[in-house]
Order: C-alpha cells, then sequence, then structure tokens
C-alpha cells in the first residue's frame, strides 16, 4: 500500500516552500498562517525530519527539503493540469502514445512534426517504456506500438499490423572490418552487439545465412535495444535491427547494412494497439497517419 501524506499538508509544503514565508503561503492559498504552519508540522511529522530553517523573519528550504519540494511541486503542477483538463469539457484530453524507447527515436519522433502540423486539433502525449516491457504497460495508453507478441494483446483494444521486422545486420560507414566483411561468416570474426531482450538472435540470422555457429557468441550485451544501435553507429561493432525501424538512417549513411540482399531474417512485425472507444476518430486518425508514414517496402503483406 502507497504512503502518501495530506494533499493539503502537501499544498502548503509547496507554498511556504515556493514563497519562502508562511504568511504569503496562508494569503495564497486564503486560509491563516496557523494553519499553514499545523499542516508543515503534519508533513514533517510523517515524514520525520525538518523541511523548513528559520532565517530571521522568513524561512527556507532544507537541502533535503528543496529536493522534495522540487517533486512536490512537479506533481502537483500536473495534478492540476489534469484536472483541469478533465473539469474543462471542451478540451480534448491529449492522445497518449506508448511505444519502445528505439522505436520512438529511431521511427516515431523524427515524423511526429508532420502530424502536429496536419492535425494540430489532436494534441499527443508520448510515454517512452524500455523495448522489453509489454506486460507492464502503463493502462492509460491509448495507442501502444511494440513488436508483436501473444502479450501485447489487451481487452478493448484493436489491433493494427503496421510493419515488418526483417532483421538486417547494420554498422558505421567507418567501420574497420567493413571492407573485409564479405561473407556472412566473416561476421564470426567482427565484434557483435548483442541486445538482451532477444538474447539469441544472432543465433537465428546465423542459422537463415546457413552459418553453423556454437550457442554462445562473444560481444557486448546491452540491455536496451537503441544502446546497441548506438554503439553500432559508433563504430563499435554490428548489430542487428528490424530494417523498417533503421531506414532513415540505412539511407542517410549514417548506418549500412550488410548481406541485406542475401540474409533474410524475418522478425514479429510492429503493431499499433488503440483503444476501442465510441466516437474516438482521433485514434483512427493516429493510427491512419502512422500507416502512411510506413514506407511500402514495410508495410505487412496483406494474408488471404
Amino acid at each position: 500500500m502507497r504512503r502518501l501524506p495530506p494533499l493539503n499538508a502537501l499544498r502548503s509544503f509547496e507554498a511556504a516552500g515556493r514563497l519562502n514565508s508562511l504568511t504569503q503561503a496562508a494569503e495564497a492559498l486564503n486560509v491563516t498562517q496557523s494553519a499553514v504552519a499545523q499542516q508543515i508540522r503534519v508533513l514533517e511529522e510523517f515524514l520525520g525530519q525538518k523541511l523548513f530553517e528559520r532565517d530571521g523573519r522568513n524561512i527556507r528550504l532544507t537541502v533535503r527539503g528543496r529536493h522534495y519540494w522540487t517533486d512536490v511541486s512537479t506533481c502537483l503542477g500536473r495534478l492540476t493540469e489534469a484536472t483541469e483538463r478533465m473539469l474543462n469539457t471542451t478540451t480534448r484530453m491529449p492522445l497518449r502514445v506508448n511505444a519502445s524507447t528505439s522505436f520512438l527515436h529511431m521511427w516515431l519522433l523524427p515524423r511526429l512534426g508532420r502530424f502536429r502540423e496536419q492535425h494540430p486539433e489532436i494534441p499527443v502525449e508520448i510515454v517512452s517504456t524500455p523495448d522489453r516491457s509489454v506486460t507492464h504497460l502503463d493502462d492509460t495508453s491509448d495507442i501502444v506500438i511494440r513488436r508483436y507478441t501473444p502479450e501485447l494483446r489487451r481487452q478493448g483494444f484493436v489491433d493494427h499490423p503496421l510493419m515488418r521486422s526483417q532483421a538486417v545486420a547494420v554498422c558505421a560507414a567507418t567501420h574497420p572490418m567493413r571492407e573485409t566483411l564479405r561473407d556472412p561468416a566473416d561476421l564470426l570474426d567482427a565484434p557483435l552487439l548483442h541486445y538482451a531482450g532477444m538474447p539469441q538472435a544472432w543465433q537465428y540470422w546465423f542459422h537463415s545465412a546457413e552459418v553453423r555457429v556454437s550457442e554462445t557468441l562473444r560481444g557486448t550485451i546491452f540491455d536496451e535495444f537503441l544502446l546497441s544501435l548506438r554503439a553500432a553507429e559508433n563504430g563499435l561493432g554490428v548489430c542487428l535491427a528490424p530494417r523498417s525501424v533503421v531506414r532513415d538512417a540505412l539511407e542517410s549513411g549514417q548506418l549500412v547494412a550488410l548481406f541485406d540482399d542475401r540474409v533474410s531474417l524475418e522478425g514479429p512485425p510492429y503493431h499499433a494497439l488503440y483503444r476501442e472507444t465510441d466516437g474516438a476518430s482521433h485514434l483512427t486518425t493516429f493510427v491512419n497517419w502512422l500507416q502512411g508514414c510506413v514506407d511500402a517496402r514495410d508495410r505487412v503483406p496483406m494474408t488471404d
């Protein structure tokens, strides 16, 4: 069970810390000075430590009190904004889009400005979560974008296939071994970059390339997929990445694909799940826009 102090105590603390004065805090909250002082005592007793020190006729936050005030002020500000949005029925609630960190960074964020230009009336709120976080996604999200797994399915959401996830071996154009990597088997002597969320990915890729490998391959392991991509861009090795996600980097020359005309490894496609809500046309507007941004070469093939 979460331990939270009383809201009135937090409001008094925030005002007193912002104004460095109990008197001014009382005026701002339209209460008496003694009421503010009492609420601060309640909070200090709850936390078991002092939050303020006397500075003549004024007060100032302790070092730990200053850190706590920063967090409390931010949370109260967000709570105020959220409440105002709920009370104002004429204001459209932001469209909450949840996607993996790598997908956001490499694909969605570079395109999001176009959506805002085309649909300024639809506010969008982006939520980033690690690539491996599927079972613990925020239930308040309106749209979830992920590589598809059975755990991704959610009751009350429409499942929309978005784009393919074909694994490509990529490295920096300046990688010192690039010119010597003429055949998939040459990668056995190259520095491989592994993503912990898909520990067997390289084994599958080599099997697809008809190259025999052991169960364990050397190389650096990253717990975030985006970090393995960044390592590849900086010439630290070769990693596997969905061609659809890194297509911009490939076309700009930031990354180069190795043997992609000879080795094909199809992975779970990316899906967009959106909340099934009556009259929520902004959801389908965003999903349709997403689909329109997908390169024709990356679209999920239609099935009979």
